[in-house]
């Protein structure tokens, strides 16, 4: 294992030496060592890429074996589709989106991932993601980096919008009043805001835009007085895949990026019961 991951670090050395060479425009390919391990990143980051796509699979299986260089620069080539393909889908997704006033949501869509764009660097820097992504979403990153995190990213923010976008805008503007007179300019997920007040309603037996009345109330305790934490879970889970049947035609991505907000409200309702909801009460 040792013969094999040395012989894998001399097969990557020419092709940093190469890009040091790019790097310094052709003048020298002497470069720091903090540079030089950068330069190796960018060289992992796009190789990794190449080995994530159908072409290296069917090469596999084709018992292809193309030499690692190649492996870099058809990498190097999907990173560069992959920015295309993301700015296209950044540009298509700003023309509908609604920030419904949070100044953080604003400024990542307004601000941070145009800034992205112009300053992300394919060639030497792939693995560099630029952004804060202050912004939170209900499912965590995966750890990913460069334009993947801004790919992950950017459906998470599009399945957001698809959600609340399917209601009424003032409905959902009053609900985030309800929820926090001073929203526009907090940090928490807007989305998370929402799903719990439609769950809640759902789980009160409650018509979404009709006033809490003392039946609503009692029926919402006795939910919490008769459910365990893994009743409370299924039923969540239930009543989500429910609305997301019901009003989004069972997508699935975004019934899996709504039950990431599930298990905090969970906790939550353990904790505080009817406290969860008592400012739509």
């Amino acid at each position: 294992m040792h013969m094999q991951k040395e012989k894998y670090i001399q097969e990557l050395l020419p092709i940093v030496a190469k890009l040091s060479e790019k790097y310094t425009g052709g003048t020298s390919t002497s470069v720091t060592f903090e540079r030089a391990q950068e330069l190796m990143e960018a060289v992992l980051y796009c190789i990794h890429e190449y080995e994530q796509e159908q072409d290296f699979q069917n090469a596999l299986m084709a018992s292809e074996a193309p030499c690692t260089e190649e492996y870099y620069q058809k990498g190097f080539e999907f990173v560069v589709r992959k920015v295309k393909k993301m700015r296209a889908f950044y540009n298509r997704l700003s023309e509908r989106f609604d920030s419904y006033g949070c100044k953080n949501l604003e400024a990542v869509m307004e601000k941070g991932l145009p800034e992205f764009f112009r300053r992300y660097d394919a060639r030497f820097a792939p693995h560099h993601t630029l952004l804060a992504l202050d912004y939170p979403t209900l499912l965590p990153m995966d750890g990913s980096a460069g334009i993947d995190a801004i790919e992950q990213y950017l459906s998470y923010l599009s399945l957001e919008q698809k959600f609340l976008g399917a209601f009424e805008r003032t409905y959902v503007l009053e609900v985030f009043g309800r929820y926090d007179w001073n929203y526009k300019k907090q940090f928490f997920n807007l989305c998370q805001i929402f799903l719990e007040h439609v769950l809640g309603c759902i789980l009160m037996g409650k018509p979404l835009q009709a006033a809490a009345a003392p039946e609503h109330q009692d029926r919402l305790e006795r939910w919490l007085e008769t459910h365990s934490k893994e009743d409370m879970q299924k039923d969540l889970a239930q009543v989500l895949k429910r609305l997301v049947d019901e009003r989004f035609r069972g997508n699935e991505l975004l019934y899996e990026y709504l039950s990431g907000a599930l298990p905090d409200l969970t906790v939550r309702l353990l904790e505080s019961r009817t406290a969860v909801f008592s400012w739509m009460l």
